[in-house]
């Protein structure tokens, strides 16, 4: 099976060490001392059943987004959950239908698990949102999955439920399965995230508790799948690591009934880093964005001056080299034009970023 090189992921670990780090989509780490969880060695089991996944994970899991146990798959994180996703639904050669911009691993793990990668398209001019004619005449013949992020990475704007259950339509009709990548959206504001698992019977979803909840050090991550997938998901498993390591799935297990207090804490300080941000935009005419629905990112767009097609990575990197400034360039989401901004870290520094974006600008 080859295994193409995956730029962002290359750059994420070894380019973005940044005084000002905006590139980053995800809220700090936290530590167990920030969630009042005290846990020793002696609290947490080395070995006993958790065949796939340990029971009360799955269950905690099951319960947070209405889901039947009986269709949760737990992962390390959400990328091990798309590669499961895409290696369980697809063979050599089969269609797979993708969002465009993507977060890279949404068109490159297909293509690893064999797929032949088309596009539609999801851009400023729509708002990034989904035009469901277009979608329909560009879904090719024999399809087999769909891809599509929500909220929306690089631009944090979300799929009304409606919209995803029009377009699930459409690819059922076609024979085709829907993964949707919600790990952003816990951002939303409100007790419950709306997730799209049940809207449709061919609907997956994938998530983790890493963005929204700075625990990607737990690795704790999913899959809801419709049961007829679950057998072909678990062979997968059994090929590719057979079990989870379950002190780490006690430990998350154990976090579940703490997560409303973390997106309460976290609320009020991403509401101010948006107006923040959105103030910023407001008075910046070089660029021109799609407001977020929810999250910490956004995707600028750099206004072309004399054709300029790669005004979004050449400010990326104009930033890093002359400002210890860190954005996402906007070539890793397949369009040079715009550049991912990452607002989750503190007033000051935000505040400094962005007074040096206006300085390179």
């Amino acid at each position: 099976m080859p295994y193409e090189p995956i730029g962002y992921m290359e750059w994420a670990k070894a380019g973005t060490r940044a005084a000002v780090n905006m590139a980053r989509s995800g809220l700090p780490g936290l530590e167990f001392s920030d969630l009042g969880l005290e846990i020793g060695l002696t609290d947490l089991r080395l070995n006993g059943e958790h065949p796939y996944g340990w029971k009360p994970l799955i269950e905690a899991i099951a319960g947070r987004y209405g889901a039947d146990p009986g269709c949760v798959i737990p992962s390390v994180g959400t990328s091990q959950a798309i590669f499961l996703a895409c290696a369980a639904v697809l063979s050599e050669g089969d269609a797979v239908y993708v969002e465009q911009p993507a977060y890279e691993p949404l068109r490159s793990v297909p293509r690893t698990a064999g797929g032949r990668v088309f596009r539609f398209s999801r851009s400023l001019e729509n708002g990034f949102g989904v035009d469901p004619a277009e979608f329909a005449e560009r879904l090719p013949e024999g399809a087999k999955l769909v891809i599509m992020s929500d909220l929306h990475n690089p631009s944090g704007v979300k799929l009304p439920p409606e919209r995803v259950k029009e377009l699930a339509g459409i690819a059922a009709d076609r024979g085709a399965d829907v993964l949707i990548d919600e790990v952003y959206l816990e951002f939303e504001a409100g007790v419950r995230p709306h997730t799209s698992f049940g809207l449709a019977e061919n609907i997956i979803v994938i998530s983790s508790l890493t963005k929204a909840f700075g625990l990607s050090g737990l690795r704790c991550g999913w899959v809801l799948a419709p049961r007829r997938l679950v057998p072909s998901i678990r062979r997968v498993v059994d090929n590719l690591h057979v079990e989870h390591v379950l002190p780490a799935e006690q430990i998350s297990a154990r976090i579940f009934p703490l997560l409303d207090g973390l997106k309460d804490r976290s609320r009020a300080w991403i509401e101010s880093n948006t107006a923040v941000v959105r103030e910023f935009m407001a008075r910046t005419p070089g660029l021109r964005w799609v407001e977020p629905d929810g999250g910490i990112v956004a995707f600028p767009r750099v206004v072309a001056r004399g054709g300029e097609t790669e005004g979004g990575d050449r400010l990326a990197r104009v930033l890093l080299e002359t400002k210890d400034t860190a954005v996402v360039p906007g070539g890793f989401f397949e369009d040079f034009r715009h550049f991912r901004l990452g607002f989750g870290l503190p007033e000051d520094l935000l505040r400094l970023g962005l007074d040096n974006i206006s300085a390179s600008l």
